[in-house]
């Protein structure tokens, strides 16, 4: 042991020695020239190489580019209605999807439009054309917005009153299309029948007027979905509409539960409505709802919320808002952190602040890992101690006084300590071969 400390002095007052001081750095003068006298002194800035995360840069990119999109307004536009009327068209964006925008010059049938998920949210749907047939095309409605006439017709305009039947006639129905002027400017899917989803707890309960949010979807805070309704579904001299939301009270049996039929389990609506909307076209059939955070509080971060429409020939008080309704949920939505880029931020903030003030930091912040291997750390050597105390006097331990359990009969014993002797040294007299008769 000796030996050995005198030999690691030895060497360590070697390479020591060994070791050579060097000079600290000196400003000298600069070079004197015969034709300019003192040379110039050109400093200059010796730059890091940055070393940047390649997903983290293009991700910074493609949100720098989708603000400016998003920041960037549609360009207004003219058209020519009814042959003789000229407008000036201000195209709208709402939630990410613009309404009168300019048509294309040609079109084919793939162009895309604009759907919506069952809590109202839009989706872009964009067809594809596959062996000559268009796959996802835009929606086609029907007879649902038509406006049907009965026409009819006597012998004479069908030139049989020789056959002598006056009295017979023939009755057509006839459908006149749309005005389509202001409607092909919406790129919104139209609510009709077709798209109802049935309500309540045996799922045979309309949903009508309303298409979406269908019944019991979850709407989150801070964002815009559409509320869409069937417009013929009113009288035909209704022209506006209204949109009511009012709390409903759960059941307290069923409250918290996310996809229950809560009118149909004894929920209850206020007495009055917490948010009315102005008049809104009914022709229109759709109106964006954004999702107000101060309708929720901490202690209520779910709410069930009834949605009904008031037509403008109910006034307020005939207005019953039970009787076509859909109920939804509004939540605050789940708090997502993402920072797992955090930390590139802050080394591109102390760089750049470094570059500015001439200060640079030594590295980050290791306390917070210090303290998440403290008790791991403390754990591990616990049990390293322990191990090499049992080790140690596992000689020294009696445990002659514990009965050996039987864990496969008379053959082997189950030893339940671990450092127990595997051959017993004690021999057993062969007692039980005494009383065997011969």
């Amino acid at each position: 042991m000796k030996f050995s400390l005198a030999i690691a002095l030895f060497v360590s007052v070697t390479s020591a020695a060994a070791v050579q001081q060097v000079p600290e750095p000196q400003i000298t003068s600069a070079p004197v020239t015969s034709d300019s006298g003192a040379a110039t002194i050109h400093l200059e800035k010796r730059y890091k190489n940055a070393i940047i995360n390649k997903e983290y840069r293009e991700r910074m990119e493609r949100k720098k580019k989708a603000a400016e999109s998003t920041s960037s307004k549609p360009k207004a536009w003219l058209r020519v209605v009814y042959s003789t009327k000229t407008e000036r068209v201000i195209p709208t964006v709402i939630a990410g999807v613009t309404f009168s925008a300019k048509p294309p010059a040609t079109t084919d049938g793939s162009e895309p439009w604009i759907s919506l998920n069952k809590d109202g949210s839009p989706k872009t749907i964009k067809p594809d054309i596959k062996n000559g047939r268009i796959r996802k095309a835009s929606p086609t409605y029907g007879t649902w917005f038509q406006t049907a006439s009965t026409i009819v017709y006597t012998p004479e305009d069908m030139g049989l009153e020789h056959l002598g039947n006056e009295d017979e006639v023939h009755e057509e129905v006839v459908y006149q299309e749309e005005d389509q002027t202001y409607h092909s400017l919406n790129p919104l899917i139209r609510c009709t029948p077709d798209y109802y989803k049935l309500k309540g707890v045996a799922k045979d309960q309309s949903p009508e007027p309303f298409c979406f949010p269908q019944d019991s979807s979850q709407l989150k805070q801070e964002k815009t979905y559409f509320v869409t309704w069937f417009s013929r579904f009113f009288a035909p001299e209704v022209k506006n509409v209204k949109l009511h939301l009012t709390f409903v009270k759960e059941h307290h049996m069923y409250k918290g539960t996310k996809r229950s039929e809560v009118m149909d389990k004894g929920g209850q609506p206020h007495a009055s409505s917490f948010f009315t909307s102005d008049w809104i076209e009914n022709d229109k059939g759709f109106y964006p709802l954004t999702i107000d955070p101060e309708w929720l509080t901490a202690k209520e971060p779910f709410r069930k919320v009834m949605l009904s429409l008031q037509p403008d020939n109910v006034s307020d008080e005939e207005f019953d808002p039970q009787e076509h309704f859909i109920v939804i949920e509004i939540a605050k939505g789940a708090k997502v952190g993402k920072e797992h880029l955090l930390d590139l931020k802050k080394l591109d903030e102390k760089w750049n602040k470094a570059d500015i003030d001439g200060v640079y930091d030594e590295g980050p912040n290791i306390e917070k890992y210090l303290i998440m291997m403290t008790m791991p750390t403390c754990v591990a050597i616990a049990g390293l101690l322990m191990y090499f105390f049992v080790m140690v006097n596992k000689k020294n331990t009696d445990l002659s006084h514990l009965r050996p359990r039987r864990a496969l009969g008379k053959l082997t014993k189950h030893r339940r300590i671990p450092f127990a002797k595997k051959k017993r040294t004690e021999t057993e007299l062969p007692l039980s071969d005494m009383n065997k008769i011969d």
